[in-house]
């Protein structure tokens, strides 16, 4: 056991059953975020303001310059307060979940607030909020969005992969409506494989998505552990239900966010609801997570792109959003909160009964399944609907490539079998899940 280990009372073990994951236990991914990637992220935060602080002085003035070094200052000491396991202290700033924040920190049991011994869940949309918070408390940069280049460029270093797969899937849409179940359910499974692209499992680092996934969309069935989408189908297809929404929880932006909107456009065109709404954050969050300034951007970018086939499809989104068949939802933090999503009914009721009116909500990508389940060592085998402790305030579909140690809904004998073939299973994103529970 090495020094830090022996210091912060690190226990070489994996996270036993039907614990919370943190930390605590070296054996874990939550360890290893805690340890190695998230010092990676700020570090890189850091670096990227050096690189670029003549351009951020220009764009928002000399005040910016000086205002970078203090900012600059109070990263290094967040890193330092991760790297050192010290208590997670009060949240500082002027927005709307400040206090939110503040009281559910005096709310973690005393053994439990630090960032190696609190939940996993906790600790890291923590360091997020704090890093949120070191520029809210400035001048000049109160606005900006520090992922933002690294968001840009995840989508731009893939155009000719949007292009292929919107030729594809324009090719594929002349059908007979008995086709319209295989041809949803691959939209579905393009949807989830979009979720790969995540820059903060990758530690930053540009992810290329290359050639046209949707035409080898069926390889990689053999990948999905849980495959619901058959059931997701049944749920969006009935008559009876075309006068309510189907709503989005994005995650990322770039090549997922693009998918989004693809399998939302199907939605419409084929008056399966009456509108599709989109929920984004509403800070800087995970590095590559939707804002809605990312999400406008997305479909600015594809309207002045020189593809026509990536026009086309800006138009049609940009004419949605205008006559209300897209809505962009006004900003909530919640999706930044720390809480899972089986407390939302008792921390924003509005928000909980909101999602209600839609006949199907859609969460996308790895921290939604987490607040979807907790950070919580379940039975790999535990039903989806039993770990959502409730949480069914409407039809839920969760679009996940596993990235992060725990799931649910598995089969006897699956989880164990790649154990032994895999071992990274469930760190890596190769494998993906596709599941659903009907409203209570």
């Amino acid at each position: 056991m090495g020094d830090f280990d022996k210091k912060y009372n690190i226990v070489d073990e994996k996270t036993p059953p039907h614990e919370l994951l943190s930390g605590h236990y070296k054996q874990s991914f939550a360890y290893y975020t805690l340890r190695e990637r998230l010092p990676v992220i700020l570090t890189q935060v850091v670096d990227n303001l050096s690189r670029d602080k003549d351009e951020i002085a220009e764009k928002f003035g000399d005040g910016a310059r000086e205002e970078l070094k203090e900012i600059v200052g109070n990263i290094s000491k967040l890193k330092y307060e991760l790297q050192t396991d010290k208590e997670l202290t009060p949240i500082s700033g002027t927005s709307s979940d400040v206090m939110t924040w503040n009281i559910f920190l005096s709310s973690l049991n005393e053994n439990s607030r630090s960032f190696f011994n609190a939940c996993w869940l906790h600790s890291e949309c923590y360091m997020y909020r704090r890093l949120r918070s070191i520029f809210e408390l400035s001048t000049h940069l109160r606005d900006f969005d520090y992922f933002q280049k690294q968001k840009e460029n995840a989508l731009t270093c893939c155009t000719e992969s949007l292009e292929k797969v919107a030729k594809s899937i324009d090719a594929h849409k002349e059908m007979e409506r008995k086709c319209f179940k295989d041809f949803f359910r691959r939209l579905l499974k393009l949807n989830l494989w979009g979720n790969r692209c995540d820059l903060s499992i990758s530690a930053g680092k540009e992810i290329i998505q290359t050639g046209d996934p949707y035409t080898d969309i069926d390889i990689l069935d053999k990948y999905i552990l849980v495959d619901q989408s058959a059931d997701v189908w049944e749920c969006v297809s009935q008559d009876d239900t075309k006068d309510h929404p189907v709503t989005f929880i994005h995650d990322n932006s770039g090549f997922e966010i693009f998918t989004d909107f693809l399998l939302a456009d199907f939605i419409i065109e084929q008056n399966l609801a009456s509108k599709v709404r989109f929920h984004v954050k509403a800070i800087p969050w995970y590095i590559s997570d939707v804002t809605p300034h990312d999400f406008h951007w997305t479909i600015d970018y594809l309207l002045g792109h020189q593809s026509e086939t990536l026009r086309t499809l800006g138009s049609r989104w940009k004419k949605y959003l205008e006559n209300g068949k897209f809505e962009l939802c006004p900003v909530n933090f919640f999706w930044t909160s720390p809480f899972e999503f089986y407390k939302m009914a008792e921390n924003d009721k509005k928000l909980y009964t909101e999602l209600g009116e839609s006949k199907l909500v859609i969460f996308k990508g790895d921290l939604n399944y987490r607040k979807l389940i907790g950070d919580y060592n379940w039975d790999r085998t535990e039903s989806f609907e039993t770990c959502l402790r409730g949480f069914r305030p409407s039809n839920v579909c969760t679009l996940r490539t596993i990235k992060a140690d725990l799931i649910c809904g598995l089969k006897e004998g699956v989880g164990e079998e790649l154990d032994k073939s895999d071992p990274d299973w469930m760190v890596t994103g190769k494998y993906g899940v596709i599941q659903f529970a009907l409203k209570n």
